[in-house]
C-alpha cells in the first residue's frame, strides 16, 4: 500500500463503490414504461480481487494489488465447554414474573424436537436447569404437606376416632382451598415460599375445627345430648375463644406484610398465605364443623361399635390395630393422663410461689446457658449448595487465549476433587463476565467462569460442603489469575458476607486504603475469596496527534484516528450477502502487521490533501505513541467514589467473622474526608434484626389489645402473655439441642409466629375458666376443671401443630410418589430453623401452659383479692369518720 500510495480509504470507498445496485429510475416510451436499475452488487468472492483502486500513470491498481480476500470468521472472543468438550452456548433466561417451570418444559420440548433434525456427530445437552431445583424443592414440600397431613390425621384418630378425625382433618383441604381463591384474587402463585407457609398453617388449620368438634364430642360424652343439640350448644361456648385465639394466630403476620427491601419481598408472601388460609379454618370452624358434627359424630354408637369390635369372635376385628390403638387411647391413656395432670396442677397451685420462682429461674438458667452455648448468629441458612462457581480472573489486558489455559489448567485439577464422582458437569465459559461494569469497552478476555453442578443430594455419597472447601484448596495458588470460588446461595441476594465499602475523593487513595484493608483482614479465620472491585485498568496504546504537524502537513486529527482504526480494528467496507445472509467485508491490516506497538508505529497516512497532491506521510511524524493504562470504570455511591472490598465465609458463622473483622479495622487510622461502611449482608441484617425487633414489640401489644377485648380484662392478659415467654424457653433449648445457629430470619420469623401461636392454649383455657367462675365455682376449682376439660383440645392443637412441621424440620419424610422414605430432604436445611423454633417453642411452652399459666393465673387473683381488701379497709375507715351534715 505504500509502495502504491494507496490508502485504506481508497480501498474501503473502492469496495464500497463497486459492491451496489442502484435504481436509476424510469423511462417513459408512448407503449412502456422501462425502470432503470444499476446491478453492481457481487454475487461472487472472486471479482473483489478485479476492483480498480486507482490509476497510475496509465496503468491500474487492483485490490488484488495491495491486498488479499480471505473468506474467514471474526476475531473469536469467547470459549465454552462442557465437561470438557467444546460447545456453543445458549442462555434461556425468564421475564419476571412469568412461571420457570412452564418456560424450562417447553424449551425441553423444542430441543427434544430439534435432536431429530441435527447432522450426525452434533449433540444438544441441556445444563443448569435451574427448574430441576426448583421442581425438586416443590416437590419436597408437597411430600411434606401429605406427610404432615397424614401424621396430624393420625394423632386426630387417636383421641377422635377414625371417622371424626377424618371430619376434623377436612378443614386442611378446605381452608386451603379457600385461602388459594384469595390469595389468587391478589395475583398471588404458588412458590416456594407459599408452600413452605401451607405446611406452617397446616397443623394450625385443624386447631379451630378440633375446639369445635372436641366440644360437640364432649358435650355428647358428659352431658348426653343429641348430635343436633350438642353441635349448637358446643359451637356456641367456644365462639369467642376460637375467634380471640384464630386473630391472635394471625396478629403476629400482620406487620410482617411491611416487611421493607428485599429480604420483605422474599418473605411476604409467607404472611399472606398464613393470612389467607387461617381466616379461612376460621369460616370452616363455624360453618362446616358444626354441621359435620351434627350429622356424623355419635359418641354413644361410636363408643358401642368400638366394644363390640374388641369383644367380635372374628380375629380381623379383635384385633384391628387402628381399632385397639383408639379404644386403648380413649378409654385408658387420656383418662390417665388427664388425672396425672390435675394432681401435677393440684400440687402446683398448692405451691404457686415456687412454681413461678421455679419458672423464672428456669428462663433465666437457659438465657445463660443459650449466651454461653450458642453457635452464633446467621442471616439466612446456610445450605450444602448444589452449585459451586468459580470467578477467574487475569490482569486487564490478558489475551483470551491465555485466560484459556488458566481454566483448562483449573479443569484438570477439577477432576481430582475429592467426591468428583459427585460433580453432574462442568460448564465453562471464557470471556465472559456476570459484572453489569464489564458489558462496555473492548469485552472482557481477561475473565471467565466455570460452573460445577452437583447431583441431588439423594445421589451424592458426600457433602458438598467438603467438595467445596477441596475445589477451594485445589484452585488456590494459579499463577497468573485470581481465582474466587462461590457457592449457591439459598434466599433473596442480599450481598457477601464481608462486604467493605470505602468512599472518598481521590480514586488512587482509595485503591491504597482497600490494599491496606485486605492485607489487616486476609488472616481472619475461615474468611475466604477476599477481594475488591477496584479495576487497575486494561493496558492502552495512546496516539497523541501533534496538531500543529499534522496540520502542516494538511492533515487532522480525525483522518489519523480513522486511518489507525482502519488498520487494526478493521473498518466495514461493505457487505457480501448470498440468499438471505450476510457477510461483512472488512478491510484491515494483515494479522502480522499488527501484532505488537512497533507494527503500529510503521504505519502511513496515505491521503489526498486539499490541493489534490497525494500524500503519504509516517504515523511517527505527526504523532507520539506511548505505552499507558487507562481506568475502564469508576463506581460511585452518593456522589461519592468507592471501592468495595468482599469476601466469603466458609466452615464458620459469618457473623463471627465480621466481627473479628471489625475488631482488625477499629483501630485502623482513616485520612480526612474517607470513610468506611459495611454493607451488603450485614446491612441488610440489621435492617431485617431492627424491623424484627419492631414487629415482635407490635404483635405482643396487638395480641394484648385482642386479649383484652376479649376478657374484659388487663390482669387476663397479662397472665396469657406469659406463655410468650415460656415459648422461648423452648426456642432456646431447641436451638441448643439440636446445635443450629440462631437464624436471624427463620427463628426470628419463628418467635414472632410463636408469640400468636402459643396464646392460643392460654385463651381456650382461661375462657373455660371464666365460664366456671361466673357459675360461681371458686378459682382453684373452676382452674382444675378448665384443665380437665381442655386438656384435650389443648394436646390436640399443639401436636397437630408439632406434627405438620416436623416432616420438614428433621428432613425424614416420605415420597409419595416414588413409596420411599427420604432422610436428609433439601428443603429441610433452608427451613429446617424455623420449624426447630416453633416445634421446641410449643412443645416447651404447652406443658408449661398447662400447668404456670393456671398457677400464675391464680396467684395473681389472691394478689388481686388481698390489695382489693386492703384498700376496702381504708375506704372503710374514711366513711367512718366523715362527718355527717348538719352536726
Amino acid at each position: 500500500m505504500n509502495g502504491f500510495q494507496i490508502g485504506f480509504e481508497d480501498v474501503v470507498n473502492g469496495i464500497k463503490n463497486e459492491n451496489l445496485s442502484i435504481p436509476g429510475g424510469s423511462i417513459d416510451t408512448k407503449e412502456k414504461t422501462f425502470s432503470v436499475r444499476v446491478p453492481g452488487e457481487f454475487k461472487d468472492v472472486r471479482p473483489l480481487e478485479d476492483i480498480v483502486l486507482k490509476i497510475q500513470n496509465g496503468k491500474p491498481i487492483y485490490l488484488r494489488d495491495v491486498a488479499t480476500v480471505v473468506y474467514s470468521f471474526e476475531d473469536r472472543q469467547t470459549y465454552a465447554r462442557l465437561n470438557g468438550i467444546e460447545v456453543v452456548s445458549l442462555a434461556v433466561r425468564k421475564r419476571a414474573g412469568e412461571n420457570l417451570l412452564r418456560i424450562a418444559a417447553e424449551v425441553k420440548e423444542v430441543v427434544k424436537e430439534s435432536r431429530s433434525q441435527l447432522p450426525p456427530g452434533i449433540k444438544l445437552d441441556i445444563s443448569n436447569d435451574q427448574s430441576v431445583f426448583i421442581q425438586r424443592s416443590v416437590n419436597e414440600l408437597e411430600n411434606s404437606i401429605l406427610t404432615g397431613m397424614f401424621l396430624v390425621i393420625l394423632s386426630l384418630f387417636m383421641f377422635f376416632g377414625f371417622k371424626n378425625a377424618l371430619l376434623v382433618s377436612a378443614a386442611i383441604p378446605l381452608s386451603m382451598f379457600i385461602g388459594f381463591i384469595v390469595l389468587s384474587a391478589f395475583g398471588v402463585t404458588l412458590n416456594f415460599v407459599v408452600l413452605f407457609a401451607l405446611v406452617l398453617a397446616l397443623g394450625i388449620l385443624v386447631d379451630d375445627a378440633i375446639v369445635v368438634i372436641e366440644n360437640i364430642y364432649r358435650h355428647q360424652q358428659e352431658y348426653g345430648k343429641s348430635p343436633m343439640q350438642a353441635a349448637k350448644d358446643g359451637t356456641a361456648e367456644v365462639a369467642m375463644p376460637v375467634v380471640a385465639s384464630t386473630i391472635t394466630t394471625i396478629a403476629p403476620f400482620v406487620p410482617l406484610l411491611f416487611w421493607p427491601g428485599v429480604v420483605g419481598d422474599f418473605m411476604w408472601y409467607l404472611p399472606t398465605t398464613l393470612i389467607a388460609t387461617l381466616g379461612a379454618s376460621l369460616f370452616v370452624a363455624f360453618v362446616i364443623s358444626p354441621v359435620q358434627g351434627a350429622q356424623w359424630i355419635n359418641y354413644r354408637r361410636e363408643i358401642r361399635k368400638a366394644k363390640e369390635n374388641l369383644e367380635h369372635p372374628h380375629w380381623w376385628r379383635k384385633y384391628n390395630p387402628l381399632t385397639f390403638l383408639y379404644h386403648e387411647t380413649d378409654e385408658v391413656l387420656f383418662p390417665w393422663m388427664q388425672n396425672k395432670y390435675v394432681s401435677t396442677l393440684r400440687w402446683t397451685l398448692q405451691r404457686r410461689g415456687l412454681t413461678i420462682a421455679g419458672s423464672v429461674l428456669m428462663l433465666f438458667v437457659v438465657f445463660v446457658l443459650f449466651g454461653v452455648f450458642n453457635t452464633g448468629i446467621e442471616f439466612f441458612p446456610s445450605t450444602e449448595p448444589n452449585q459451586v462457581s468459580a470467578a477467574i480472573e487475569s490482569p486487564p489486558g490478558t489475551s483470551l487465549d491465555v485466560t484459556n489455559a488458566i481454566a483448562q489448567t483449573l479443569e484438570e485439577r477439577l477432576s481430582n476433587v475429592t467426591g468428583s464422582p459427585n460433580i453432574e458437569f462442568v460448564s465453562t465459559s471464557i470471556g465472559t463476565s456476570d459484572d453489569p461494569f464489564d458489558f462496555g469497552g473492548q469485552g472482557t478476555s481477561n475473565k471467565g467462569r466455570i460452573a460445577v453442578n452437583f447431583f441431588q443430594k439423594a445421589k451424592r455419597d458426600a457433602s458438598t460442603f467438603v467438595i467445596l472447601d477441596d475445589i477451594r484448596k485445589r484452585f488456590a495458588g494459579i499463577a497468573g489469575a485470581e481465582v474466587r470460588v462461590n457457592k449457591q446461595e439459598m434466599g433473596p441476594p442480599v450481598g457477601a458476607a464481608v462486604s467493605i465499602e470505602v468512599s472518598g475523593e481521590e480514586y488512587a487513595q482509595l485503591a491504597e486504603l482497600s490494599s491496606q484493608i485486605r492485607e489487616e483482614i486476609k488472616s481472619v479465620p475461615n474468611l475466604v475469596d477476599l477481594k475488591d472491585d477496584y479495576n487497575v485498568g486494561r493496558p492502552e496504546v495512546e496516539v497523541i496527534v501533534d496538531r500543529e504537524k499534522a496540520g502542516l502537513l494538511w492533515s487532522n486529527t480525525g483522518q489519523i484516528a480513522n486511518t489507525v482504526r482502519s488498520a487494526i480494528s478493521g473498518a466495514e467496507a461493505s457487505k457480501y450477502r448470498v440468499g438471505e445472509d450476510e457477510y461483512k467485508i472488512r478491510v484491515r491490516l494483515r494479522e502480522d502487521q499488527r501484532e505488537s506497538v512497533e507494527d503500529l508505529e510503521k504505519l502511513n497516512i496515505t491521503f489526498m490533501n486539499r490541493r489534490g497532491q497525494l500524500l503519504s506521510i509516517p504515523l511517527t511524524s505527526v504523532a507520539t505513541i506511548r505505552k499507558t493504562s487507562g481506568l475502564t470504570d469508576i463506581r460511585r455511591k452518593e456522589l461519592k467514589r468507592v471501592i468495595t472490598v468482599t469476601g466469603n465465609v466458609e466452615g464458620r458463622v459469618a457473623s463471627e467473622v465480621l466481627n473479628d473483622v471489625k475488631g482488625r479495622l477499629a483501630n485502623f487510622e482513616w485520612p480526612a474526608g474517607y470513610t468506611i461502611k459495611f454493607t451488603g449482608k450485614d446491612e441488610e441484617q440489621n435492617k431485617a434484626q431492627d424491623f424484627l425487633s419492631r414487629a415482635f414489640v407490635i404483635t405482643l401489644l396487638l395480641v394484648f389489645l385482642i386479649l383484652v377485648s376479649e376478657f374484659n380484662s388487663v390482669k387476663v392478659p397479662f397472665v396469657i402473655m406469659l406463655s410468650v415467654l415460656l415459648s422461648l424457653i423452648g426456642v432456646m433449648m431447641g436451638i441448643l439441642v439440636t446445635r443450629t445457629p440462631f437464624v436471624l430470619i427463620m427463628t426470628g420469623v419463628g418467635v414472632i409466629a410463636l408469640a400468636g401461636i402459643v396464646v392460643k392454649n392460654a385463651i381456650v383455657l382461661l375462657d373455660f375458666v371464666k365460664r366456671k367462675r361466673n357459675e360461681g365455682m371458686a378459682v382453684d376449682e373452676a382452674l382444675l376443671e378448665a384443665g380437665r376439660t381442655r386438656l384435650r383440645p389443648i394436646l390436640l392443637t399443639a401436636a397437630t401443630t408439632v406434627l405438620g412441621i416436623v416432616p420438614l424440620a428433621t428432613g425424614f419424610d416420605f415420597d409419595w410418589r416414588a413409596g420411599h422414605f427420604v432422610v436428609g430432604a433439601e428443603s429441610a436445611g433452608f427451613w429446617g430453623p424455623l420449624g426447630v423454633a416453633v416445634i421446641a417453642g410449643l412443645t416447651v411452652s404447652s406443658f408449661l401452659t398447662l400447668v404456670i399459666v393456671p398457677t400464675f393465673y391464680s396467684l395473681l387473683e389472691d394478689w388481686s383479692v388481698r390489695l382489693s381488701q386492703f384498700f376496702s379497709r381504708f375506704r372503710k375507715e374514711e366513711a367512718e369518720v366523715e362527718p355527717i351534715p348538719g352536726k
